[in-house]
């Protein structure tokens, strides 16, 4: 059983990512990891290079979301880019589709519903999200679900650490043990 991890590095002026942090937390004998740039060109074409050197039978993308509470498990990606922002390679996309030949939103096969009720048995802060946003998360999550079909993938958001929060800042956040436990609990479920 081959599993591969990605994470991605800080973005829109935060110094830390926690997705790149878990990322070099964990280790299994049987997962591959890689650090992906938070860029709309790169990122997927990155990826699309270590799917195809290492066949993996499951692959589970990280990334960090603002304003979350919990973990969220995404179980669509859509196909849809619409932000102000640029990635950090300095671009920012027209609004619209990511590919014009598919689906608006296209599900993906990894046993998220398994998953996420193992999880919430043991009272873990975890939630199934149907909505991966609209920047790079989503636009990878959509390429991947679009690419690979038949690929157990999903994309996991994790909330902001306590450290990156500002002086009055009320979003939520969530300890880095907790978010390494969730992370390690779904890949030793898998393998």
């Amino acid at each position: 059983m081959k599993i591969l991890v990605t994470g991605f590095k800080p973005f829109l002026g935060e110094k830390i990512n926690p997705s790149e942090l878990i990322l070099n937390e964990i280790n299994h004998l049987n997962i591959q990891k890689i650090i992906l740039p938070v860029e709309f060109k790169s990122a997927f074409e990155i990826l699309k290079t270590e799917i195809q050197n290492q066949k993996p039978d499951y692959v589970i993308m990280l990334g960090q979301a603002s304003g979350r509470k919990n973990i969220s498990f995404e179980k669509i990606g859509l196909n849809w880019i619409q932000t102000v922002n640029s990635d950090e390679s300095g671009f920012t996309p027209a609004v619209g589709a990511i590919q014009n030949d598919q689906a608006l939103a296209l599900m993906t096969k990894f046993p998220v519903d398994e998953i996420y009720q193992k999880l919430k048995s043991e009272n873990l802060p975890v939630e199934i999200s149907f909505s991966a946003g609209a920047y790079v998360c989503n636009d990878l999550y959509f390429k991947v679900l679009s690419s690979y079909p038949d690929l157990k993938s999903v994309f996991v958001h994790v909330p902001l650490l306590p450290e990156q929060l500002r002086v009055n800042d009320d979003r939520p956040s969530m300890s880095f043990d907790k978010m390494v436990e969730v992370v390690q609990i779904v890949i030793k479920s898998l393998a």
